[in-house]
């Protein structure tokens, strides 16, 4: 199926930048925290014409603007089974990848597709985030607005400085950038087997929050092949040049030839 003759569930929770005639792997992408699916739209020019990015679309934002943010990981990975599902069909594989926020929502999707029994993800990419039980857990969803966009910009970074300067847009991510953190901060992991997946596990060797136990501890979470590797970098690696082109190398190596 190619996605433009998906179900409309599928669209609205599934961004598609550039379609694909015809490609053997689909990379579903899990942005950061106040993120969205443009996030990705600089990858478009490096990945291989057999790779079909497809960012994941939260409500809230762009194209769904008008939709009440979410503030629990099931909110999210139990519909989007759903509107992945009609994509799994063919044989096309797929291959999961999110970055901070991201990473917690695509390893949980990841499992929701396994308790479903739905065709397994060729591979699970974890970006910038410790291994589930590893890290401290913050609460800034719970600040008021100045003191959660100071919080964020000192321990993050990553509020765009030209958001920061227009009250109006300011405004409108609050409540987006809070949800996500809700979800982030408050999520309970269950006790699981393994995943019977690859995992990598992957980050910035100056992210001042998530070092080489966390990412290390991803090992723990699959039965199957795992890696770590860090890049030069903070938290926020891929948004460089070098960090992109780190990442991409990488996630192109994954996806295998066409």
């Amino acid at each position: 199926m190619q996605f433009k003759d998906a179900p409309e569930l599928t669209r609205t929770w599934l961004a598609c930048p550039r379609a694909r005639p015809d490609p053997s792997v689909r990379l579903l992408s899990f942005h950061h925290a106040g993120g969205s699916p443009s996030a990705f739209r600089p990858w478009l020019a490096e990945l291989p014409a057999h790779v079909e990015l497809l960012p994941v679309r939260l409500a809230g934002r762009e194209a769904r603007l008008r939709q009440t943010p979410v503030t629990s990981v099931a909110e999210v990975v139990e519909p989007l089974a759903d509107a992945v599902a009609p994509l799994l069909a063919e044989g096309i594989r797929l291959a999961l990848f999110g970055h901070s926020l991201g990473a917690l929502l695509a390893f949980e999707f990841a499992r929701e597709m396994r308790r479903r029994e739905l065709p397994r993800p060729e591979v699970l990419v974890v970006s910038g985030r410790n291994a589930p039980g590893l890290g401290r857990t913050l609460r800034l969803h719970e600040l008021d607005d100045r003191e959660l966009v100071d919080e964020v910009q000192r321990i993050y970074g990553g509020i765009p400085q030209a958001i920061l300067n227009e009250p109006e847009l300011l405004a409108l991510t609050l409540p987006v950038l809070r949800a996500d953190l809700t979800i982030n901060e408050t999520h309970a992991f269950s006790d699981e087997p393994p995943l019977e997946l690859p995992i990598h596990a992957f980050g910035g060797v100056d992210d001042p929050h998530v070092g080489r136990a966390g990412l290390e501890g991803w090992a723990a979470f699959t039965s199957a092949r795992f890696e770590w590797a860090q890049s030069e970098g903070d938290h926020f690696y891929l948004a460089s040049p070098a960090g992109k082109r780190w990442l991409l190398a990488k996630l192109i190596e994954l996806a295998g030839d066409s």
